[in-house]
């Protein structure tokens, strides 16, 4: 069995090869539907995502529930367990497909009453808005049919698959559709092909995951026991307030723009929006291919060496907040205008305030993921249903006198004092035992150094010419280059002494001795190939880090303690 660093590497380097990809065609994509449709349209596509983002609470945590309980069965090789979770997976999705399609066939007669502005002054009528939101909710529907298997991919720690296919997936979606655009300027031919692409999507998932786990074909009449059921059910109902929590302030954010302050001020905000969730698509994608090895890893019940990896992934996290907090607030309007011209931004105070939200997302990356791989969700269900009902509360409240500005910084707000600290303890006090103090003060020094490298980044940046000046890209190319180097200088620079840094740093290493290994071999082709280095780039496929971190980091000392083929995880 191949082990968890290498699965996670695959799953981070495949996953961004394609992202990267996906991304520069998604930009294009957008940049000619906005010229072409306009912002009302662009406002619509961004009301109707959130629309259905929180019709998606019918899902109720099902999969994450589902995920959790398959981690087991799988690094045990347990076919029938496996089967059985699924068979009852696929039934629950059948089903939630069907209450997802009620509940948005029930809103079509409200649509109106979620958009500021009258309905006449709009290019489209009502009876078109209506056409267009059944065909996003089609959509929707489509991919509970069908994508349930994409659960055991992922909890099997093949990401990656599931990741190509749709980066593969949404490059086609997105060339076939700026196509469709040029030829039929129609925003309805848009959504068809929208709904293709998920139909064929997941299809190709069915297959995949059906030829790479036979026995579910095999095992597919029998059901899970009803003990089993139960326990499923009672992680469901504390998953549940998760899913409230997430959705709401997540989701509902454009929903209030266009319903308190406009749908064209929600269509400028869904371009900071679609550059942030696609920042968020990267991390994710880099924390997400470890989270099944840290569902492996907490079967283990080895707490000292759950520490050791959190700390490491807290130190990602932690450098992921700083470098995106400067880069979005330096070059989100610089960009934009070189992307969608100008008269699509908003002022200075509006972007700080949507980094910031973005950015403290990121710092919670680390905790979250040992809280759900742990299953402590239980432990602070009523988190989330707080966090929503102050975050919407303060939006709503907050957009009539400060507009969009105010409802992002409603839900800011709800996130740093009711959310981060209630996760943090909960994590620490029942999953890693740790103190919970130190771990708060870590995450305000982070926060501080972020925000002062930040307001020093961009004072420098006030001294470069913006696209405006004239030389257009140029500057901006020069600035990008600049806030690149000086944040993850600032970041390296401050925080090289510690054992995660190191422990990085010993890692990268061999990572690249490895790579120079497999190049050298290939130009000895029918030669024999260098043992020593071979050996060496073995070590790293499959962990190594106990003689990386021997003598490079104090956890080191703590993992050879907690068990010899542990450091093999070396996240």
């Amino acid at each position: 069995m191949a082990s968890r660093t290498s699965k996670s590497l695959k799953n981070v380097i495949f996953g961004l090869i394609g992202l990267l990809c996906s991304l520069v065609v998604t930009f294009v994509a957008k940049s000619i539907f906005i010229r072409l449709l306009g912002v009302a349209y662009n406002g619509v596509n961004g009301l109707f995502s959130n629309i259905l983002q929180v019709l998606n609470l019918a899902e109720l945590g099902f999969s994450a529930t589902i995920a959790l309980s398959l981690y087991k069965p799988l690094q045990e090789e347990d076919s029938i367990v496996v089967a059985q979770l699924m068979n009852y997976f696929a039934k629950v999705y059948r089903a939630i497909a069907l209450l997802v399609c009620v509940a948005g066939l029930l809103c079509i007669p409200f649509l109106q009453y979620l958009i500021a502005e009258d309905i006449s002054e709009l290019p489209f009528s009502l009876g078109q808005l209506r056409v267009y939101f059944a065909m996003y909710l089609a959509s929707t529907v489509c991919s509970y049919l069908l994508a349930y298997k994409r659960t055991i991919i992922t909890a099997d720690q093949n990401s990656y698959i599931v990741t190509n296919l749709d980066n593969v997936c949404n490059i086609l979606l997105n060339v076939v559709q700026i196509i469709c655009l040029i030829i039929f300027k129609n925003y309805i031919v848009f959504l068809a092909v929208m709904i293709g692409k998920t139909l064929i999507n997941n299809i190709i998932i069915q297959i995949i995951a059906d030829k790479k786990y036979p026995y579910l074909k095999k095992y597919r009449k029998v059901k899970l026991p009803k003990e089993q059921q139960r326990i499923i059910i009672k992680n469901v109902q504390a998953m549940f307030t998760y899913k409230i929590g997430s959705v709401i302030v997540y989701s509902t954010s454009s929903i209030i723009i266009s319903a308190f302050v406009g749908l064209l001020d929600a269509g400028i905000y869904s371009n900071y929006l679609m550059i942030v969730t696609n920042v968020n698509a990267v991390v994710n994608i880099l924390f997400n291919s470890v989270l099944a090895s840290i569902g492996n890893l907490c079967v283990q019940k080895d707490r000292q060496y759950q520490h050791i990896v959190f700390k490491r992934l807290q130190y990602i996290a932690n450098f992921i907040t700083a470098f995106s907090l400067c880069c979005y607030i330096c070059l989100f309007n610089p960009f934009i205008d070189i992307w969608l011209g100008e008269g699509m931004v908003f002022g200075i105070g509006t972007v700080c305030v949507i980094s910031i939200n973005a950015a403290i997302s990121y710092i919670r990356k680390a905790i979250l993921m040992f809280r759900d791989a742990t299953g402590l969700f239980r432990l602070d269900w009523y988190k989330p249903i707080i966090e929503a009902l102050v975050g919407v509360a303060l939006s709503i409240g907050l957009s009539y006198v400060w507009g969009v500005f105010g409802v992002v910084a409603g839900y800011t707000i709800a996130t740093i004092f009711i959310a981060i600290p209630i996760e943090t303890y909960v994590l620490f006090k029942h999953g890693l035992q740790r103190k919970v103090g130190k771990q708060i003060i870590e995450m305000l020094v982070t926060v501080l150094f972020s925000g002062s490298v930040t307001a020093l980044c961009y004072f420098i940046c006030t001294f470069i010419p913006t696209s405006k000046g004239g030389l257009g890209i140029g500057w901006f190319i020069l600035r990008f280059f600049f806030v690149v180097i000086f944040a993850a200088g600032a970041f390296i620079l401050a925080t090289c002494w510690t054992p995660e840094f190191k422990y990085y740093k010993a890692l990268a290493g061999r990572i690249f001795k490895a790579m120079l290994a497999k190049i050298k071999n290939l130009f000895r082709r029918g030669k024999k190939a260098v043992p020593a280095e071979g050996q060496e780039s073995q070590d790293v496929v499959e962990g190594g880090a106990e003689s990386v971190d021997s003598a490079e980091s104090s956890p080191c000392a703590e993992e050879r303690e907690s068990g010899g083929d542990k450091s093999e995880e070396g996240k």
